[in-house]
Parts: C-alpha cells; structure tokens; sequence
C-alpha cells in the first residue's frame, strides 16, 4: 500500500531495482520455504498460489482446487482444499505472517513506510499455459477474482479472508486474531460474509 504515491516521488532505480527487488526476492524464499508456488508479479503485486496437482492425468493437470491470496504491494495465493485438507491454506496464512515481517524489515532498511494488504480466498481454478510467445505458466478463475476482490477490500496490514477460507483456518488462534466484517458488497459478487485476520505476532 502506498506503492503508487511513492512512484511518483522516488527514482524508479531505487524503487523498483533497490526495494521490490530486494521484496521480491525475500518473498520467493518464503514461498519456497512453506512449500506455495510463485505465479507471478504484476506492478507491486506478488501472485502465489497453494496445493495446485500437478500429478499425472489430463483432467487433474487442467483442474485445481485451490485457495486464493491477493496482496496490495502484493500477492495472490491459491491453496488446496479437497478432502478436508488444510496443509496448504495453513500454510497461505504463515506464509502471510512471514510476508509481514519481512516488510517490516527491508521498510526499516530503507526508511520507508510501505504496508501489505492481503486478501484470500478458497476454490477451484484452472492452470496451465496459453498462447506461443512469452508464454508464462497462470491460473484462471472466479476464485483468481475473488482473491483479488478480498485484497482490494481489505485494510493495510491485515488478511482479508473469504468466508470459504475462514472456515479452514479459523483455529489458528494463536498466530490471528479473526474478526467477521459482515456481509459487505463486493464487486462482480455482490454480498459476502468475509473476515479479518490480524496477525498477533
């Protein structure tokens, strides 16, 4: 958060070859570290996803069920959720945790003041590679939106969770302190029931 303001006032090398540089490259070591998958960044977001299967078979290649992180500054994370599985949505949220902190630190290494608003949700998505040129690995999907529409929604320095991620994470009481918002209107979905996360360390 602020990522856009803060373009306008500082040198791009220092901002993009010095900061989200040093970011970025702190946030893929987190992501390895907890086992999640990069996608992508676009601008100052980071896009993550968990649980996708990358097992044998047309069908499973072509078909994930995921959970879905969006992060202002920032990041989207898909996490699996078949069969009671909650590994990778676990991990989404210490991976959200260490995201946290390392912010905290590379912002006191440079004297800025950057915050991360992230947003999460849980669901099916579809995976792969499309066209012939610059091709990049992506997944697609209304949970890819719905995770984005969460982070949008979401407050700086929170985790702003979809009901269906809630449910699957909601005893972590000792990492998250979880308050329910209601039903809010989200764009594209209408009403929703979401929650907070606030982390406690």
């Amino acid at each position: 958060v602020g990522f856009t303001k803060a373009s306008a006032e500082l040198h791009p090398n220092f901002l993009v070859g010095l900061f989200l540089r040093d970011i970025f490259h702190a946030f893929d070591e987190l992501v390895g570290k907890h086992g999640l998958e990069k996608i992508k960044t676009i601008g100052d977001a980071y896009m993550v996803v968990g649980g996708l299967d990358h097992s044998d078979g047309e069908e499973k290649n072509r078909r994930r069920r995921s959970s879905m992180t969006s992060m202002d500054g920032g990041t989207e994370l898909p996490t699996h959720g078949d069969n009671g599985d909650h590994h990778h949505p676990t991990s989404i949220m210490l991976l959200a945790l260490d995201m946290f902190q390392e912010l905290k630190r590379i912002n006191k290494k440079y004297n800025l003041d950057f915050s991360l608003r992230i947003g999460i949700h849980k669901g099916p998505v579809v995976a792969g590679v499309l066209g012939l040129k610059r091709f990049t690995y992506d997944v697609w999907g209304d949970s890819v939106n719905t995770a984005s529409r969460m982070e949008s929604n979401g407050l700086p320095n929170l985790i702003h969770l979809s009901s269906d991620m809630y449910q699957t994470v909601d005893g972590l009481t000792n990492d998250f302190e979880f308050t329910c918002c209601g039903k809010i209107q989200v764009k594209g979905k209408g009403e929703m029931t979401t929650y907070l996360a606030r982390p406690l360390r």
